[in-house]
């Protein structure tokens, strides 16, 4: 009888822990592999932005070739903590993965964001001269 207490106490109270802790390695798995696909769109977004200021000769504004070298600061940055989460992935540490594709991902925020920041720059100096 006390054989079958043990057995039911490991049932109730034990293995729903078991089951939960695994459960939510699959849930940084799943988190960190969702991170990086929205980083890979992400980064189609500042690809497009890079060359229209290109393009546009963002070099040719002063400030907005400011902006653009501090978002490419922020972008190296980015890449440093892509390749820190990738290594952990490949460990197979999910949850250190996740965390460092989710901040790779706020890399990209701060480069997107400086990017089209730039972007507006040019655009609205471009406007100006056509006034003139």
């Amino acid at each position: 009888m006390k054989q079958f207490r043990y057995i039911l106490l490991f049932v109730l109270i034990i293995l729903p822990f078991a089951v939960n802790a695994s459960a939510e390695e699959v849930d940084y798995k799943a988190g960190y592999e969702k991170q990086m696909k929205e980083c890979a769109e992400t980064q189609k977004v500042i690809d497009g932005v890079v060359q229209w200021l290109k393009d546009h000769h963002y070099e040719n504004y002063p400030h907005a070739k400011e902006t653009v070298e501090d978002a490419l600061d922020q972008s190296a940055y980015g890449e440093d903590a892509k390749k820190k989460a990738e290594a952990l992935a490949a460990k197979g540490d999910w949850q250190k993965a996740y965390g460092w594709a989710n901040q790779y991902w706020q890399y990209q925020v701060k480069v997107a964001t400086q990017g089209l920041l730039a972007q507006k720059m040019v655009t609205d100096a471009e406007a100006a001269a056509q006034q003139k």
